[in-house]
Protein backbone atom coordinates (compact mmCIF):
# COMPACT_ATOMS: atom_id res chain seq x y z
CA UNK A 1 0.00 0.00 0.00
CA UNK A 2 1.27 3.31 -1.09
CA UNK A 3 1.70 6.06 1.87
CA UNK A 4 -0.48 8.79 -0.06
CA UNK A 5 -2.96 8.84 -2.49
CA UNK A 6 -3.66 11.41 -4.92
CA UNK A 7 -7.25 11.87 -6.04
CA UNK A 8 -7.48 13.55 -9.28
CA UNK A 9 -9.84 13.86 -12.34
CA UNK A 10 -12.13 16.54 -14.31
CA UNK A 11 -14.01 18.88 -12.50
CA UNK A 12 -17.31 17.43 -11.47
CA UNK A 13 -16.42 14.19 -11.96
CA UNK A 14 -17.14 14.10 -7.58
CA UNK A 15 -13.25 13.58 -6.78
CA UNK A 16 -14.34 14.93 -3.45
CA UNK A 17 -16.86 12.38 -3.16
CA UNK A 18 -14.05 9.85 -4.07
CA UNK A 19 -11.96 11.38 -0.91
CA UNK A 20 -13.91 10.88 1.74
CA UNK A 21 -15.44 7.57 1.00
CA UNK A 22 -11.53 6.28 0.62
CA UNK A 23 -10.73 8.14 3.90
CA UNK A 24 -14.01 6.35 5.71
CA UNK A 25 -13.11 3.22 4.34
CA UNK A 26 -9.15 3.30 5.25
CA UNK A 27 -10.67 4.29 8.67
CA UNK A 28 -12.75 1.68 9.07
CA UNK A 29 -9.90 -0.74 8.62
CA UNK A 30 -8.58 0.97 11.39
CA UNK A 31 -6.26 3.23 9.81
CA UNK A 32 -5.24 6.57 10.64
CA UNK A 33 -5.76 8.43 7.55
CA UNK A 34 -4.84 12.43 7.28
CA UNK A 35 -6.58 14.12 4.08
CA UNK A 36 -5.60 17.11 2.79
CA UNK A 37 -7.39 19.51 1.07
CA UNK A 38 -5.54 21.86 -1.34
CA UNK A 39 -6.36 25.89 -1.40
CA UNK A 40 -9.40 25.25 1.66
CA UNK A 41 -11.79 23.43 -0.83
CA UNK A 42 -15.10 22.93 0.51
CA UNK A 43 -17.63 20.68 1.34
CA UNK A 44 -15.15 17.44 2.52
CA UNK A 45 -15.73 18.27 6.28
CA UNK A 46 -19.74 17.83 5.84
CA UNK A 47 -18.92 14.66 4.07
CA UNK A 48 -17.08 13.14 6.50
CA UNK A 49 -19.55 13.88 9.10
CA UNK A 50 -17.68 17.68 10.38
CA UNK A 51 -19.05 21.41 10.22
CA UNK A 52 -18.03 23.36 7.50
CA UNK A 53 -14.76 25.25 9.48
CA UNK A 54 -13.75 21.68 10.46
CA UNK A 55 -10.16 21.50 8.33
CA UNK A 56 -9.81 24.74 6.91
CA UNK A 57 -6.74 25.54 8.65
CA UNK A 58 -3.26 24.34 8.56
CA UNK A 59 -3.51 22.51 11.65
CA UNK A 60 -6.20 20.44 10.62
CA UNK A 61 -9.14 18.91 12.75
CA UNK A 62 -9.50 15.28 14.21
CA UNK A 63 -13.24 14.71 12.56
CA UNK A 64 -13.54 10.88 13.53
CA UNK A 65 -11.85 8.80 15.48
CA UNK A 66 -11.88 5.02 17.59
CA UNK A 67 -13.22 3.42 14.20
CA UNK A 68 -12.15 0.13 12.62
CA UNK A 69 -12.06 -3.40 14.26
CA UNK A 70 -8.99 -2.43 17.17
CA UNK A 71 -11.19 1.58 17.17
CA UNK A 72 -7.54 2.90 16.29
CA UNK A 73 -9.30 4.46 12.66
CA UNK A 74 -8.86 8.22 12.53
CA UNK A 75 -9.84 10.80 10.01
CA UNK A 76 -7.34 14.26 10.60
CA UNK A 77 -8.50 17.17 7.71
CA UNK A 78 -6.19 19.39 7.19
CA UNK A 79 -5.69 22.48 4.29
CA UNK A 80 -2.48 23.00 2.59
CA UNK A 81 -1.65 25.98 0.64
CA UNK A 82 1.77 26.81 -0.75
CA UNK A 83 1.65 29.81 1.62
CA UNK A 84 1.41 27.36 4.17
CA UNK A 85 3.94 25.65 2.88
CA UNK A 86 6.65 28.09 2.95
CA UNK A 87 5.68 29.56 6.20
CA UNK A 88 6.52 25.56 7.27
CA UNK A 89 9.52 25.51 5.66
CA UNK A 90 11.26 28.72 6.68
CA UNK A 91 9.88 28.39 10.20
CA UNK A 92 12.09 24.88 10.45
CA UNK A 93 15.18 27.07 9.17
CA UNK A 94 14.37 29.40 11.96
CA UNK A 95 12.91 31.87 10.08
CA UNK A 96 9.41 31.86 11.55
CA UNK A 97 9.19 36.03 12.03
CA UNK A 98 10.40 36.48 8.30
CA UNK A 99 8.03 33.68 7.04
CA UNK A 100 5.35 35.56 8.71
CA UNK A 101 6.26 38.56 7.13
CA UNK A 102 6.93 37.37 3.75
CA UNK A 103 3.19 35.39 3.87
CA UNK A 104 1.55 38.47 4.54
CA UNK A 105 2.62 40.52 2.05
CA UNK A 106 1.85 38.31 -0.65
CA UNK A 107 5.03 37.40 -1.78
CA UNK A 108 4.41 33.45 -2.80
CA UNK A 109 1.47 35.32 -5.37
CA UNK A 110 4.32 37.42 -6.68
CA UNK A 111 6.78 34.39 -7.23
CA UNK A 112 4.43 32.34 -8.63
CA UNK A 113 3.21 34.51 -11.37
CA UNK A 114 7.38 35.17 -11.43
CA UNK A 115 8.13 31.44 -11.63
CA UNK A 116 4.74 29.50 -12.57
CA UNK A 117 5.53 26.06 -10.39
CA UNK A 118 7.00 27.11 -7.50
CA UNK A 119 3.70 27.54 -5.66
CA UNK A 120 3.13 24.10 -6.87
CA UNK A 121 6.76 22.45 -5.70
CA UNK A 122 5.91 24.19 -2.21
CA UNK A 123 2.83 22.14 -2.07
CA UNK A 124 4.67 19.25 -2.89
CA UNK A 125 7.33 19.45 -1.07
CA UNK A 126 5.63 19.78 2.01
CA UNK A 127 3.43 16.19 1.16
CA UNK A 128 6.86 14.89 0.93
CA UNK A 129 7.71 15.88 4.54
CA UNK A 130 4.51 14.48 5.51
CA UNK A 131 4.84 11.25 3.41
CA UNK A 132 8.49 10.39 5.34
CA UNK A 133 6.86 10.81 8.68
CA UNK A 134 3.95 8.55 7.55
CA UNK A 135 3.68 5.05 8.64
CA UNK A 136 3.35 2.90 11.92
CA UNK A 137 5.86 4.55 13.90
CA UNK A 138 4.14 8.02 12.48
CA UNK A 139 1.60 10.40 13.09
CA UNK A 140 -0.55 9.06 10.47
CA UNK A 141 -1.06 5.67 8.39
CA UNK A 142 -2.24 6.80 4.51
CA UNK A 143 -2.20 10.11 3.35
CA UNK A 144 -4.98 11.00 0.54
CA UNK A 145 -4.55 13.97 -0.91
CA UNK A 146 -7.69 16.04 -2.71
CA UNK A 147 -6.15 17.13 -5.63
CA UNK A 148 -6.83 19.65 -7.92
CA UNK A 149 -8.88 18.87 -11.46
CA UNK A 150 -7.50 17.50 -14.63
CA UNK A 151 -6.57 20.80 -15.87
CA UNK A 152 -4.44 21.90 -12.65
CA UNK A 153 -3.52 18.16 -12.10
CA UNK A 154 -0.90 18.17 -14.80
CA UNK A 155 0.81 20.99 -14.39
CA UNK A 156 0.83 20.26 -10.39
CA UNK A 157 1.81 17.45 -10.80
CA UNK A 158 4.40 17.96 -13.64
CA UNK A 159 5.99 21.22 -11.86
CA UNK A 160 8.87 19.08 -9.95
CA UNK A 161 10.22 17.86 -13.43
CA UNK A 162 9.88 21.26 -14.69
CA UNK A 163 11.83 23.22 -11.73
CA UNK A 164 14.47 20.50 -12.21
CA UNK A 165 14.96 21.41 -15.57
CA UNK A 166 14.71 24.93 -14.96
CA UNK A 167 16.74 25.41 -12.01
CA UNK A 168 20.52 24.22 -11.91
CA UNK A 169 21.47 23.95 -8.41
CA UNK A 170 20.75 25.20 -4.72
CA UNK A 171 17.38 24.13 -2.35
CA UNK A 172 15.12 24.42 -5.11
CA UNK A 173 16.48 21.90 -7.60
CA UNK A 174 17.07 19.33 -4.85
CA UNK A 175 13.71 19.82 -3.51
CA UNK A 176 12.51 19.18 -6.94
CA UNK A 177 14.22 15.99 -7.08
CA UNK A 178 13.70 14.77 -3.70
CA UNK A 179 9.90 15.18 -4.76
CA UNK A 180 10.45 13.59 -8.43
CA UNK A 181 11.46 10.76 -6.47
CA UNK A 182 8.92 10.24 -3.87
CA UNK A 183 6.25 10.72 -7.45
CA UNK A 184 8.29 7.48 -8.98
CA UNK A 185 8.01 5.57 -6.10
CA UNK A 186 5.06 3.60 -5.73
CA UNK A 187 5.27 2.48 -2.21
CA UNK A 188 4.97 6.06 -1.32
CA UNK A 189 2.75 8.10 -3.43
CA UNK A 190 0.19 6.52 -6.59
CA UNK A 191 -2.04 8.52 -8.52
CA UNK A 192 -6.28 7.76 -8.16
CA UNK A 193 -8.33 8.90 -10.99
CA UNK A 194 -11.50 9.43 -10.93
CA UNK A 195 -14.17 9.49 -13.55
CA UNK A 196 -17.59 9.21 -14.72
CA UNK A 197 -19.60 6.42 -16.71
CA UNK A 198 -19.65 8.65 -19.85
CA UNK A 199 -17.99 8.53 -23.01
CA UNK A 200 -16.01 12.29 -22.60
CA UNK A 201 -14.98 11.75 -18.87
CA UNK A 202 -13.25 8.42 -20.11
CA UNK A 203 -12.04 9.92 -23.09
CA UNK A 204 -10.20 12.73 -20.88
CA UNK A 205 -9.36 9.93 -17.99
CA UNK A 206 -7.20 7.80 -21.00
CA UNK A 207 -5.81 11.21 -22.16
CA UNK A 208 -4.24 12.26 -18.63
CA UNK A 209 -3.09 8.98 -17.56
CA UNK A 210 -1.38 8.94 -20.81
CA UNK A 211 -0.05 11.96 -20.43
CA UNK A 212 1.39 12.29 -16.53
CA UNK A 213 2.74 8.25 -17.04
CA UNK A 214 5.04 9.57 -19.78
CA UNK A 215 5.43 13.23 -18.53
CA UNK A 216 5.82 12.46 -14.95
CA UNK A 217 6.65 8.73 -14.16
CA UNK A 218 3.83 8.19 -11.67
CA UNK A 219 1.81 5.09 -10.52
CA UNK A 220 -1.45 4.62 -10.64
CA UNK A 221 -3.90 2.74 -8.42
CA UNK A 222 -7.59 1.27 -9.88
CA UNK A 223 -9.46 4.20 -11.64
CA UNK A 224 -12.16 4.85 -9.04
CA UNK A 225 -15.68 5.36 -11.79
CA UNK A 226 -18.11 7.29 -9.66
CA UNK A 227 -21.70 7.07 -10.30
CA UNK A 228 -22.21 3.81 -11.95
CA UNK A 229 -26.27 3.40 -12.04
CA UNK A 230 -26.96 -0.45 -11.77
CA UNK A 231 -30.82 -1.64 -11.91
CA UNK A 232 -30.44 -5.30 -12.40
CA UNK A 233 -34.53 -5.54 -11.40
CA UNK A 234 -35.19 -3.28 -14.29
CA UNK A 235 -32.83 -4.26 -16.79
CA UNK A 236 -34.58 -8.25 -16.53
CA UNK A 237 -37.91 -6.57 -16.41
CA UNK A 238 -36.86 -4.68 -20.25
CA UNK A 239 -34.80 -7.56 -21.56
CA UNK A 240 -38.21 -9.75 -21.19
CA UNK A 241 -40.60 -6.89 -22.31
CA UNK A 242 -42.79 -6.84 -19.13
CA UNK A 243 -42.90 -3.35 -18.68
CA UNK A 244 -46.27 -1.46 -18.19
CA UNK A 245 -46.94 0.98 -20.79
CA UNK A 246 -47.09 4.48 -20.74
CA UNK A 247 -44.57 7.04 -18.50
CA UNK A 248 -43.48 4.20 -15.98
CA UNK A 249 -42.48 1.97 -18.72
CA UNK A 250 -40.91 4.92 -20.71
CA UNK A 251 -38.99 5.96 -17.20
CA UNK A 252 -37.86 1.99 -16.63
CA UNK A 253 -36.53 1.85 -20.53
CA UNK A 254 -34.83 5.17 -20.26
CA UNK A 255 -33.23 3.40 -16.54
CA UNK A 256 -32.01 0.73 -18.65
CA UNK A 257 -30.39 2.12 -21.30
CA UNK A 258 -28.68 4.31 -19.10
CA UNK A 259 -27.63 1.27 -17.19
CA UNK A 260 -26.19 -0.11 -20.02
CA UNK A 261 -24.21 3.08 -21.37
CA UNK A 262 -22.73 3.18 -17.76
CA UNK A 263 -21.73 -0.26 -17.84
CA UNK A 264 -20.29 -0.21 -21.35
CA UNK A 265 -18.26 2.94 -20.04
CA UNK A 266 -17.43 0.30 -17.40
CA UNK A 267 -15.86 -1.79 -19.59
CA UNK A 268 -14.13 0.63 -21.87
CA UNK A 269 -12.37 1.72 -18.80
CA UNK A 270 -11.22 -1.42 -17.92
CA UNK A 271 -9.90 -2.50 -21.57
CA UNK A 272 -8.03 0.98 -21.69
CA UNK A 273 -6.38 0.80 -18.46
CA UNK A 274 -3.91 -1.35 -17.21
CA UNK A 275 -4.76 -0.47 -13.40
CA UNK A 276 -8.28 -1.74 -14.14
CA UNK A 277 -11.36 -0.25 -11.96
CA UNK A 278 -13.25 0.06 -8.84
CA UNK A 279 -17.31 1.19 -9.53
CA UNK A 280 -19.44 3.49 -7.16
CA UNK A 281 -22.57 3.45 -7.32
CA UNK A 282 -24.78 6.05 -8.40
CA UNK A 283 -26.78 7.96 -5.03
CA UNK A 284 -29.99 9.57 -6.20
CA UNK A 285 -29.92 12.62 -3.94
CA UNK A 286 -29.46 16.73 -4.49
CA UNK A 287 -26.58 16.26 -1.92
CA UNK A 288 -24.40 13.46 -0.38
CA UNK A 289 -24.47 13.42 3.38
CA UNK A 290 -22.54 11.40 5.99
CA UNK A 291 -24.24 8.90 5.71
CA UNK A 292 -23.77 8.60 1.93
CA UNK A 293 -19.94 8.34 2.27
CA UNK A 294 -20.21 5.47 4.79
CA UNK A 295 -22.34 3.82 2.33
CA UNK A 296 -20.28 4.37 -0.31
CA UNK A 297 -17.28 3.14 1.38
CA UNK A 298 -18.99 0.03 2.40
CA UNK A 299 -18.77 -0.71 -0.89
CA UNK A 300 -15.19 0.75 -2.02
CA UNK A 301 -14.10 -1.68 0.85
CA UNK A 302 -15.76 -4.44 -0.98
CA UNK A 303 -14.69 -3.96 -4.46
CA UNK A 304 -10.87 -3.75 -3.46
CA UNK A 305 -11.61 -7.14 -1.36
CA UNK A 306 -12.77 -9.18 -4.30
CA UNK A 307 -9.47 -7.63 -6.42
CA UNK A 308 -7.16 -8.83 -3.88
Amino acid sequence: MSRMLVVAGKGGVGKTTVTAAMARASADLGLRVLVVTLNSRQGLSELLGGIPSDGSDYEGTTILNGLGPQKTGSILLRSLTASDALQDYLGTQGLARLAKRLVSTGVVDVVASAAPGIDDLLVLGKLKHLVGIAGPEGDHDLIIVDGPAAGHAMSFLQSPAAMAKTISGGPLHSQANEVLAMLHDPEKCRVIMVTLPETTPVNELVETTALLTETVGVHFGPVVINGVDQAPDITALVAKDQLPEGELGDAARYRASRCAMHAHAVERVNQLVATGSISLPHIASAGLSAGDIKTLAKVLLAEVSTQS
